[in-house]
């Protein structure tokens, strides 16, 4: 089952023309949610972007937070989700309001043994346009992403044209420096799209008194090796980057695996870990 336009319905009422510019030219937005252990994971927060990302892009809606969040929960509970992802799409449309639609997708894990040995990730000139909304534009970030794959990078993380690391194709930036590794910083929320694992990520380091603030990230600081690196997104939480590549260039640069970075990271899922049983308790 899917959801369309707030109601449930079968996957197959999901059936656009190719003459559909809407659909073909990407005018819309998303998210996309995490289920575990039966649990949909922030939905109050991910209908909030949802919305702001319509109001940004110039989409006009019809429908409201409590409404995504209300056909979210009954699509997890129709096709008994245990373990997924549910992606929430967004179709702008001319005249009237949008259509939305949103479906269950596999979940994804990171790298098996990545939380201790990290990750490569490849350096990507590129700016996001909107990048506060969170736009099915996605032609950037697709070939960014293709391109660290085929070099068995993780992620491609976008450098300005200040020559600053932003974020990732699918990923938000954290990182700390050598000369104060207690202190976590990320780039600031003006130049990227803020992930919901940013947010949350950042409200645990200050609940727990843990310095965290915005900064930007100069590339050369991470090429000189004196920063240690994570990065977040809603289905893999944080993992630690222990390498970045370049296109054209076979040698890459090794980045430090910081102890402090770590135990963020483990906080993190540990706090989680506790989100998870809360609201299952809570049902």
């Amino acid at each position: 089952m899917i959801i369309r336009n707030g109601s449930l319905d079968e996957a197959g009422a999901a059936v656009f023309s190719l003459e559909d510019a809407d659909v073909t030219y990407g005018y819309g937005c998303y998210e996309t949610l995490k289920v575990r252990g039966g649990v949909l994971h922030f939905p109050e927060f991910h209908a909030e972007r949802l919305v702001a990302s319509a109001r940004i892009l110039g989409i006009a809606i019809d429908f409201t937070e409590a409404a995504v969040i209300d056909a979210l929960e009954r699509l997890v509970v129709a096709n008994g989700l245990e373990d997924n992802n549910v992606k929430v799409v967004v179709i702008g449309r001319d005249g009237r309001f949008a259509d939305w639609y949103a479906f269950p997708l596999p979940p994804v894990y990171p790298p098996a043994g990545s939380g201790q040995e990290g990750v490569s990730c490849l350096v990507y000139p590129g700016e996001r346009h909107f990048p506060q909304a969170k736009s099915l534009s996605m032609l950037l970030s697709t070939v960014a992403y293709r391109t660290a794959a085929s070099l068995e990078c993780y992620d491609a993380l976008f450098v300005n044209r200040r020559d600053e690391i932003t974020e990732g194709t699918r990923t938000n930036v954290f990182y700390a420096l050598a000369d104060e590794p207690d202190v976590i910083y990320t780039p600031p929320a003006k130049d990227v799209l803020s992930g919901i694992t940013r947010k949350t990520f950042m409200a645990v380091c200050e609940a727990d008194g843990k310095k965290i603030s915005e900064r930007p990230l100069p590339l050369a600081e991470v090429e000189s090796r004196s920063v240690g690196l994570l990065v977040s997104s809603t289905s893999t939480r944080l993992v630690p980057v222990s390498a970045l590549r370049y296109q054209g260039r076979d040698e890459g640069v090794s980045v430090p695996l910081f102890p402090s970075l770590l135990q963020a990271a483990e906080r993190y899922a540990s706090w989680l870990e506790d989100y998870r049983i809360g609201k299952k308790c809570s049902h």
